[in-house]
């Protein structure tokens, strides 16, 4: 899950070491022999789903792996993984098998992951097997996909609120979280869980479903776009997380704190009604209290010609160590591909599976009108181009750090600033992300071609 994204999202996975003994090798005659002791050092965001702290479902789950493979395999976890993990990457002991965080450029995929497999044969098993390419090679696979263009919410209060029908557009939005705090004035109708910052991410998740156009952010780089053009997909997300800060009688009293884990018990119970989140979150607000039945999960509040889009997307993609040894290395291919096909944890976790034929979760009935898609592969030349950009611009749409424009956007709804403060904070925007684009040579050089 990720605490992004995926997002399941949203979602904290591997930072951790996994010890495996007793596996089992061949000598150069063929014949087999008792092996080393191996250790091999999985890095997970899992917390809750490990047996210190958790529920022990991971460790559990992996019994399965250690019998069919002959080895013992343990875990240890990290609850801020992604700064961990991209610290830890400045050696070469970070792990045989983890999660790829975000920092590593596409680029230089292949300075510290094993290559899987190519992309074409890759691609006819697994989804959103590009998502970690590079030259074709293919570098990381989901360990499990979420639906990215999705908005958590309790059922049962929208229905007490007297909310007939979801709302297909942000006006309908805001007005619905209105009607809430009207009808039932005791519940948040949106909570945004500011402080945790991550949380906020989450709206990113949103765009290419607003958009309805599976090849949009292509189409930004290569017809030169303006990235928050007025009345695009990016525009029009911020602009209602705008709007929905804006007005205090929607959200939370004190925004600038944060209850992660007790806003899960308290969605489920019913005194917050709604959440932008990936579709990974669905399992945990489900488990958080005893009203499983009340949580859904609806499409982003977004039409393009009277119809609602939804993009899948994948969730952390698990890589192989470079560094470790070749053994550690076949059986760290061997975990992904088990984790993937056999493991069951993304079914549990209420998330897509990677493997292609697989069944889709129940809890997206409200999608039943929406089109589900996979945004497009950018163009081989310009692989990794767009994050290569946002990183330079500093114009992150998945980035949590201070002074990210979706923390501008906040901070300013919440001072009650008018529209024209949205706008300018925006074109600042524009003008980063066009400066960094124009002198980016590798998308000079295809646009030249």
């Amino acid at each position: 899950m990720r605490k992004v994204t995926a997002a399941f999202i949203v979602a904290t996975v591997f930072f951790s070491i996994l010890s495996i003994t007793s596996c089992t090798k061949r000598n150069d005659g063929g014949g087999a022999r008792a092996a080393d002791t191996l250790t091999l050092t999985v890095l997970t965001h899992r917390t809750d789903r490990l047996a210190n702290g958790g529920d022990g479902s991971l460790e559990a789950m992996t019994k399965a792996f250690e019998a069919a493979n002959n080895c013992r395999v343990a875990y240890q976890g990290y609850t801020d993984y992604a700064s961990d993990v991209a610290t830890m990457m400045n050696t070469k002991d970070y792990g045989d098998v983890l999660m790829i965080v975000d920092s590593v450029k596409i680029a230089d995929l292949g300075v510290f992951f094993e290559p899987l497999g190519t992309f074409e044969e890759l691609n006819e098993k697994y989804l959103w097997a590009d998502v970690k390419m590079y030259q074709g090679a293919v570098y990381g696979l989901a360990h499990m996909g979420t639906v990215s263009g999705g908005v958590c919410y309790n059922k049962k209060v929208w229905a007490d609120a007297g909310i007939a029908k979801l709302p297909s557009t942000p006006e309908e939005f805001l007005a619905d979280l209105q009607q809430i705090k009207n009808n039932i004035p005791n519940v948040i109708p949106y909570y945004t869980n500011y402080n945790s910052r991550w949380t906020q991410v989450q709206w990113a998740s949103l765009v290419v479903s607003a958009s309805g156009n599976p090849n949009y952010e292509n189409e930004i780089l290569i017809n030169k776009k303006p990235i928050f053009e007025k009345g695009g997909a990016y525009y029009n997300v911020w602009k209602l997380l705008f709007d929905v800060y804006r007005n205090p009688a929607l959200h939370e009293p004190d925004p600038m704190t944060d209850d992660w884990e007790g806003c899960k018990a308290a969605i489920n119970d019913g005194r917050i009604a709604t959440m932008v989140m990936g579709s990974w979150a669905v399992s945990q607000f489900k488990e958080a209290g005893p009203n499983p039945q009340d949580i859904g999960y609806m499409p982003a509040p977004f039409s393009v010609n009277g119809k609602q889009y939804a993009q899948s997307t994948s969730d952390y993609c698990m890589g192989v160590n470079k560094n470790s040894s070749a053994a550690l290395k076949e059986l760290g291919k061997k975990y992904i591909t088990w984790f993937i096909e056999e493991s069951g944890f993304a079914q549990k976790e209420g998330g897509l599976s990677a493997l292609r034929g697989s069944p889709t979760p129940d809890y997206l009935e409200a999608f039943a009108n929406a089109e589900l898609f996979i945004a497009q592969s950018a163009p081989e030349p310009l692989v990794g181009v767009w994050d290569d950009i946002a990183k330079v611009s500093e114009v992150n749409p998945w980035g949590d750090e201070s002074g990210n424009f979706k923390f501008q956007i906040g901070d300013a709804a919440f001072a009650g600033r008018d529209e024209s403060v949205f706008d300018s904070i925006v074109n600042a925007q524009n003008e980063k992300w066009a400066k960094a684009r124009d002198a980016n040579a590798a998308l000079a050089a295809y646009l030249a071609n």
